[in-house]
């Protein structure tokens, strides 16, 4: 089946007439493809064989008693799947069917379950694997694959996702190993016969059941479990669960290999979101061995997940809790009665559907008993509570790496540094000495003393406890600096290409090479590290972008206005919002034929129509403006409106995202017909040196069909970040960037929360709490102080209230520095003296990364402001 023959076959509803049934093959789908029908005793046969195959290689996984679920006349009993490989019984038929199979290279689309576990027997085989997912797959699980796999994100759903993913194997693949293989979640019959491995384990340890619940999805699991269970124990009635959200009808007489042909919704029960692409070779059995398919509400499967939890501790997601659903819905053990086993498939739960499992609104009082969740609290009260929170800044979402897991994980970074550049130093003495080159001893025996020192100190960041935490970070920032020493330190800014009996080169892959080997022209290591950061910063997930370093912040700015002013025509309009970073305003403003205009206020919609009354030619914005209160303007809200509005499709806005660093999606808000040209760009001095403050240094980021032009003005302008520079950066990973960023907005919010409750009267405390309501991933680190008597916020008065602040913190022992810039490990502040016109100066705080010492800073700057205040009679 072509692609588009299948997303025709997507969009039409079938009627009888339409497929027909034989005894010998599948339906005929419009593109007159045959599945052959697998026959219940082939599909047994297989199973067990399969079981003695494999059974060393998975986990027998046990079958439990779960008896708070019993009820009078009714015995339960769990197969706990969840806790097989991958975290669910998709590694069994993942993995029989890579065994089994000859090809090298297997694709395979799924939003989940499956492709992590194709791609953990893929990686147990030695087998490359190839995922497509959806758009809209749970970004908790693309990050598990991308560490191991080539994702793709294509479509709208699962479906659309199988039809890109057939449709690569078939552009791509060939007859014969080593050809690529389209492997099927529900469909292959080696996948099918490995799931099917649950229930004869299962009947191993407890006996016969009188009935197996199962979830249905795209069929496949059912079909094994009902084919084992018609011919190893026929008194058992195999029975389905379904999501009611889907809205197929069971109930008709349809088969249910055809209801599974209909679209599906969005579910707590994500895993069982399949719409069939094309009729499935089990629909015979399925057809004939499953008894019923009981609808289950969200809500069920919500309050299912949560006793789960509560009850029997186990962590399980919404395709297993909709077996623990349909016996909620017969309490009185009329449909479900005697021995009945339940299949918990999997354990791969976001935490988004474990929270929202726990907060459900139950109203069957019996289910809320058993929940403990009789005694709630009334309405009103809950709500100020959640404002009490708030206040106190105790609900931010954690981090996913702490402290020192983001130290152990730059250490091993390092360790790896080292052992490429020791690696390259081999190579060169290696070819040196095979071309007769003539070589430095002592070079090599100052290179080779360097790298010993930082192989040492670098064992020692990576040992928890064993260093404070400034300690390490002071050490590992010496050791960053260390290793680009020794990696620099035999580099050469314009490498020989070929030589005789003398080298010119440090690195090997420079000889006789066809590019120009200047510095500013770009290393191959700045091209691997830049690709690294853009996938580190993940800005986009839809859209092609490029992201090119820079020396500093200004070069990044300066490669951008280089660009424009290619563009931008004498009269042209330039609309900014009331703030930009004073050097780019000053920069703009010094061009005698640009009009340049400023929005009237930070709100999105606002600054939408000055563009449009000026007819901008390009827009510049801030995310958070770095003035006194932080203001901020949604991002979000003004680039998914633009993109839907007629003459937007000829604009350029730039975004300066240094203040909420790698924090925002810029790119995939951009949908909708009149998508604008979107540049970006950070200082990478502050958040994208972890707070370790070695240099100068930056990042643009820009539509793939620019890169071209953008590199040109790179290079012209030498504005490249160049080797040396580039070693000093930290190479920080997508978690550990954002666990930092996330411990220092929780930092910041708490610090705010606290001295606006403890001051409101003298103070207006800001942090841009909106970050959250505007879909970024964090808030930064910043938060700003403004005394309401306006004689306060003078520079002068503002230093003595500082110096108030320091000798405080001696007394507390806490660690703070008096400075501008942000984004450091330990606290710091100043008396920002702001740009714009009419405002005052303000203190300044960037919080630290230790929530301890935040607390106890609160308590500080608490204390040094009423001391302030009191000397001031205010």
């Amino acid at each position: 089946m072509t692609l588009p023959e299948a997303l025709a076959f997507h969009d039409v509803a079938y009627s009888e007439a339409e497929v027909e049934f034989r005894t010998d093959i599948g339906p005929v789908t419009p593109s007159s493809e045959k599945a052959s029908l697998v026959s219940v005793h082939t599909l047994v046969n297989a199973i067990e064989a399969t079981l003695t195959e494999q059974n060393a290689s998975v986990v027998r996984t046990p079958t439990v008693r779960i008896p708070w679920l019993d009820a009078p006349g009714r015995e339960i009993w769990a197969k706990l799947e969840l806790q097989q490989h991958s975290g669910s019984f998709k590694y069994r038929g993942a993995l029989n069917a890579m065994r089994s199979s000859e090809h090298s290279v297997v694709v395979t689309a799924s939003a989940g379950n499956h492709a992590l576990a194709t791609v953990e027997a893929g990686e147990k085989l030695g087998k490359v694997v190839e995922i497509f997912a959806p758009t809209t797959a749970s970004t908790i699980k693309v990050e598990r694959l991308t560490r191991l796999a080539h994702v793709t994100l294509v479509g709208r759903d699962l479906y659309e996702a199988t039809l890109a993913a057939k449709e690569h194997v078939r552009l791509n693949g060939g007859l014969g190993p080593p050809a690529t293989q389209y492997l099927s979640p529900y469909a292959d019959f080696d996948v099918v016969a490995g799931a099917g491995t649950v229930m004869p384990e299962a009947m191993a340890d407890a006996g016969d059941f009188d009935s197996v619940i199962v979830p249905l999805g795209g069929g496949g699991l059912a079909a094994a479990v009902g084919a084992y269970c018609s011919v190893r124990s026929p008194a058992t009635r195999v029975v389905c669960t379904h999501p009611e959200i889907f809205g197929r009808d069971f109930a008709s007489g349809s088969p249910i290999s055809r209801q599974l042909r209909r679209s599906t919704e969005a579910s707590l029960s994500d895993g069982l979101a399949v719409q069939l692409v094309e009729q499935t070779p089990f629909a015979g059995i399925l057809d004939r061995t499953i008894r019923e398919v009981v609808q289950v509400s969200e809500t069920l499967t919500a309050a299912s997940i949560a006793y789960l939890i509560r009850l029997q501790s186990l962590m399980v997601e919404g395709a297993a809790a909709t077996t623990v659903a349909a016996l909620l819905q017969d309490p009185e053990a009329r449909k479900f009665s005697g021995k009945v086993l339940l299949l918990l498939t999997g354990g791969n739960v976001s935490s988004s559907a474990v929270a929202k499992a726990l907060v459900a609104g139950i109203a069957d009082s019996p289910t809320r008993q058993k929940l403990g969740l009789r005694h709630v609290v009334d309405p009103l009260e809950r709500n100020g509570a959640v404002r009490a929170s708030r206040i106190q800044g105790h609900h931010q979402p954690s981090p996913k790496l702490d402290y020192w897991q983001i130290w152990q994980t730059l250490g091993d970074e390092l360790q790896k540094s080292l052992s490429h550049t020791w690696a390259k130093y081999t190579r060169m003495n290696t070819f040196a000495r095979k071309s007769f080159l003539d070589q430095d001893g002592w070079i090599s025996d100052v290179f080779e003393a360097t790298y010993r020192l930082a192989e040492v100190f670098s064992v020692d960041i990576q040992t928890p406890g064993l260093l404070t935490t400034w300690k390490t970070e002071h050490r590992y920032r010496v050791l960053i600096q260390l290793h680009a020493t020794l990696a620099s330190m035999l580099e050469k800014a314009s490498a020989a290409y070929n030589q005789s009996g003398r080298e010119w080169f440090f690195d090997t892959s420079t000889q006789n090479t066809n590019a120009v080997n200047y510095d500013r022209y770009g290393a191959q290591m700045i091209r691997t590290r830049e690709l690294k950061l853009l996938q580190s910063l993940r800005l986009s997930h839809g859209e092609q972008v490029e992201l090119l370093l820079t020396s500093s912040g200004m070069a990044a700015y300066q490669t951008i206005q280089l660009y424009l002013l290619q563009l931008l025509k004498a009269g042209d309009s330039v609309v900014i919002s009331p703030y930009i970073y004073f050097e780019a305003l000053e920069q703009l403003q010094a061009f005698p034929h640009l009009r340049v205009t400023h929005a009237k206020d930070f709100e999105a919609e606002n600054i939408i129509a000055e563009a449009e009354h000026q007819n901008a030619r390009a827009i510049f914005l801030d995310p958070v403006a770095n003035i006194v209160d932080l203001p901020v303007t949604d991002i979000r809200k003004f680039l998914q409106a633009v993109s839907s509005r007629p003459g937007w499709e000829n604009r350029i806005v730039v975004i300066d995202g240094t203040m909420v660093s790698g924090g925002m999606q810029v790119y995939d808000w951009l949908q909708g017909p009149h998508k604008l040209t979107l540049l970006y760009y950070e200082s990478g001095s502050k958040y994208l040196q972890l707070g370790l403050d070695i240099q100068m240094s930056g990042l643009v980021v820009f539509p793939s069909q620019l890169d071209q032009a953008m590199r040109t003005v790179r290079r012209n302008s030498g504005t490249i970040l160049y080797a040396k520079s580039l070693l000093q950066m930290p190479p920080i990973t997508y978690d550990v960037f954002q666990s930092r960023n996330t411990m220092l907005s929780e930092n910041a919010n708490f610090l705010r929360c606290y001295l606006q409750e403890c001051l409101p009267d003298a103070a207006e405390v800001r942090h841009p709490a909106e970050w959250q309501a505007f879909a970024w991933r964090h808030g930064g680190c910043l938060i700003t102080i403004r005394f309401h008597s306006k004689g306060l916020n003078n520079k002068e008065s503002l230093e003595a209230c500082i110096e108030l602040v320091l000798r405080t913190a001696e007394e507390h022992e806490v660690p703070i520095t008096k400075g501008v810039s942000f984004g450091f490990s330990t606290a710091r502040i100043s008396a920002a003296s702001s740009m714009a016109n009419d405002s005052n100066p303000f203190l300044r705080v960037s919080v630290g990364v230790e929530a301890n010492e935040v607390r106890v800073l609160a308590v500080v700057i608490e204390a040094s402001i009423l001391k302030y205040l009191a000397i001031y009679n205010v």
